[in-house]
């Protein structure tokens, strides 16, 4: 009777350990979490690359001396204002820093900076030179006589942006996608099957990324990648509308499409042409990369079907092993989320008025991988060899669960608990028939 009752607590602690989910973290990554600086309100255009962060600030709130684009050195600790925005002749005090109008879509590679302010401009981030690459106002244009540009895109000595004929300079109407090659001063047009359809390229490696317009309107693009060795177009296979950018990084291809009502984060490999659903959330529009190192960090709503909910969480997917996890609780106020290598940024807030509030600046570092040893065959995610493929649920059009929470884990534990108490009470009293 003792060994039976001794087996019995046995079977207790292992039904429990086996009911609780181990797939998903709802505790914090492990990991070092700092708090870099503050800001006077909500930031524009947060870009990570290595250790270095940049971003957009100008809103009607600050003052004239707050508002430009800045950097910050993460190794250094040091931040800086690259670019004041300001009304066209007014001075400044520190005659280094250029004072322009207006400054859009600002992105980073290496040591330059493009973005778009009366057409494309470039900036040396460690010298500070900066050279106007088209000008709106004249006719003369590296291509044509198009007279908008907007969208610019960097990647390497490589840039690419949109140009727009007459007033027809939106996203959407009349955009052709212009490829400059800094080294060689090369300036062309991407020969794409449609000219004419394109918006906000963005380019890495060889690919370049856009969202096309021939076969829909402003509501519903299509997605189209080119190869520039090849001189290949791929159209990718795209279920619902896309909402917001698309990003690209080396292999990996992040967008979010609207699947039952519901935001979501579609992965794709260009070199496994494998689609995998991440999850539900948004990415921010205007905020690069989402995807660094074969990891993708988003913002995941408490709440999705309530369109009203401002309890979000951070989330953070390693495609190598297809993990999830939680690196925030949920709270209101959380924003920006951008990632690099094993860093992750975010900005925090009360989430009562974004643009006037100060928000923190807060670096996440995760930990490090352990280290891979590769054998034969590569049986990562979604490389083809997997033996388990990098797709879910949702890729058949059902909703993904959400994210397990401390409350499901409990709710598990004990309903595991009182299974295995009701089947030790049957057992016992089937014991005590048999005496």
């Amino acid at each position: 009777m003792n060994n039976y009752r001794h087996s019995s607590g046995i079977l207790i602690v292992i039904i429990c350990l086996v009911a609780i989910p181990w797939t998903i973290s709802a505790e914090p990554v492990p990991g070092t979490e700092a708090v870099l600086f503050t800001l006077p309100g909500e930031p524009f255009y947060m870009t990570l690359e290595g250790d270095r962060l940049f971003w957009l600030q100008d809103n009607k709130y600050l003052s004239a001396s707050e508002r430009g684009l800045y950097g910050y050195n993460l190794t250094e600790g040091t931040k800086k204002q690259l670019i004041k925005i300001g009304e066209q002749g007014q001075m400044s005090s520190d005659s280094t820093i250029p004072i322009l109008h207006q400054v859009e879509t600002a992105r980073i590679s290496r040591d330059r900076i493009v973005f778009s302010e009366k057409g494309i401009m470039l900036m040396n981030v460690s010298t500070g030179i900066l050279v106007q690459l088209t000008n709106q106002d004249d006719a003369f244009l590296p291509v044509s006589d198009l007279r908008f540009n907007q969208n610019p895109s960097i990647n390497g000595d490589r840039i690419a942006w949109t140009e727009h004929e007459g007033l027809a300079h939106s996203g959407v109407d009349g955009g052709k996608i212009v490829i400059l090659n800094l080294t060689t001063g090369e300036k062309r047009y991407l020969p794409t099957g449609s000219a004419g359809n394109q918006s906000t390229p963005m380019i890495s490696g060889d690919f370049i990324l856009w969202k096309d317009y021939r076969h829909g309107g402003p509501d519903d693009p299509a997605m189209y990648l080119f190869d520039l060795r090849t001189e290949e177009e791929v159209r990718l296979t795209v279920e619902k509308p896309v909402r917001g950018n698309s990003y690209i990084s080396g292999d990996e291809v992040v967008w979010t499409e609207k699947i039952h009502g519901i935001h979501t984060i579609i992965h794709y490999s260009i070199s496994s042409r494998v689609r995998t659903v991440v999850g539900q959330g948004s990415i921010h529009q205007g905020h690069f990369p989402p995807i660094s190192d074969e990891r993708i960090v988003w913002l995941q709503s408490e709440n999705p079907l309530d369109i009203r909910e401002e309890r979000n969480a951070i989330m953070v997917m390693d495609l190598r092993i297809g993990e999830k996890r939680q690196i925030t609780p949920f709270r209101r106020g959380l924003s920006h989320p951008v990632i690099s290598g094993e860093y992750i940024i975010y900005t925090r807030g009360a989430g009562d008025d974004w643009s006037k509030e100060p928000r923190e600046v807060v670096l996440h570092t995760l930990s490090s991988r352990p280290r891979e040893s590769v054998y034969g065959t590569d049986t990562r995610p979604g490389n083809g060899n997997s033996p388990t493929p990098a797709t879910n649920s949702l890729d058949k059009g059902e909703v993904m669960p959400p994210t397990s929470s401390p409350g499901f884990t409990c709710f598990t534990l004990i309903a595991g608990c009182i299974a295995a108490l009701a089947i030790k009470k049957v057992r016992d009293r089937s014991s005590m028939c048999l005496l």
